[in-house]
């Protein structure tokens, strides 16, 4: 028989097994698809991206899950402005621009993939904060904070040109003049120098908090900073541009679920299943009809799918900046509410 183990190695299992643990380690999972796309490249990366991608595609109607959340209504009821009326405005304008090609349409989309970049860029920002909350019992710092703003913007500089010709909705929509081209391929080599100090930013913040204890966090702060280094790193732009589009959606899917588990604590173990499978319902039902409307392929459905598709998009970008906004004391405390399980900072052991 082995050694019987330690007090301290039991209080260890037992912390890895605690909701928060399993939160904080499932979202540093989700966030490092795009690394893992980009080592194993292009043999096994592709189909499992595009399998993985399916899943993630879902989260965007899968916000719609939210509004079944009564305080979520609340606050959307109590901020009409920006939670009703922007949004209606902002699908109607988007589905005009984006049902035909014409003038509007290319710097229309140019702003919105810069858009969707820091909505994706941002989400990490939340990533970072619920583990160091979880790890280490206290937001992010300032300087922390900062360190992954700079590293969205650095992103931003070279999506376009990753994202160009096609822009993943099709070539013929997108006829982009010689010029922006080359603009565009110097901004990508702007964002490819300056990603080199940034990410050794970054290795410094993951290896301090490592030396405190702080693994999760120390995994969260590097790759929340670097998410959108991968692209800098291949020129095979699917894979760079793919995977943390990809990695983006299952992180949103990771945090509805913990919303879903933790929102009817308080009911009936019953009652308790009643969200987790409404989320389910969103996920394989809405979802797969919102993947299918990307995919149609005559020419009017194709254009009316695609203003669909941009138009929810955007609607998603925006109403994600409010309901997730954990400086706003409102929204702090539906998150403390409804997130509190995987909240908890662990157990000091003496």
């Amino acid at each position: 028989m082995g050694q019987p183990m330690t007090i301290d190695a039991l209080v260890t299992r037992s912390e890895r097994a605690q909701p928060a643990s399993v939160f904080s380690w499932a979202l540093i999972g989700a966030t490092m698809l795009p690394f893992v796309a980009f080592a194993s490249h292009l043999t096994v990366a592709v189909p499992a991206l595009l399998l993985v991608l399916m899943l993630g595609g879902t989260h965007v109607p899968a916000t719609g899950y939210l509004f079944t959340d009564p305080e979520v209504r609340r606050f959307c009821r109590a901020n009409p402005i920006k939670m009703i009326v922007v949004p209606s405005i902002l699908m109607v304008v988007a589905f005009s621009i984006f049902i035909r090609p014409g003038p509007l349409f290319a710097p229309a989309a140019l702003a919105l993939f810069l858009f969707q970049t820091w909505h994706f860029g941002a989400q990490t920002i939340g990533v970072a904060s619920f583990i160091s909350l979880s790890d280490r019992g206290r937001p992010l710092a300032r300087f922390e904070k900062a360190a992954i703003k700079t590293g969205i913007c650095v992103g931003m500089l070279g999506v376009l040109h990753v994202m160009s010709p096609n822009f993943t909705i099709g070539e013929a929509y997108m006829p982009l003049p010689a010029e922006v081209t080359a603009v565009l391929r110097i901004l990508y080599e702007i964002g490819k120098v300056l990603a080199v100090p940034l990410a050794g930013a970054a290795l410094w913040f993951a290896i301090t908090a490592w030396r405190q204890g702080q693994r999760p966090f120390g995994a969260a702060i590097f790759l929340s900073i670097t998410f959108l280094f991968p692209m800098y790193l291949t020129r095979d732009f699917t894979i760079g541009y793919t995977s943390f589009v990809t990695a983006h959606g299952l992180q949103y899917l990771i945090f509805l679920a913990a919303h879903s588990a933790g929102r009817d604590r308080q009911r009936p173990s019953r009652s308790r299943l009643a969200a987790p499978a409404i989320l389910l319902l969103f996920i394989l039902g809405i979802g797969p009809t919102f993947i299918y409307v990307q995919s149609l392929h005559t020419a009017d459905l194709q254009t009316f799918g695609l203003a669909i598709v941009l138009a929810v998009s955007l609607v998603h970008f925006w109403l994600d900046r409010f309901l997730w906004r954990m400086k706003d004391k409102d929204r702090a405390a539906w998150i403390k509410a409804r997130f509190g399980a995987v909240l908890r900072p662990r157990p000091s052991i003496a």
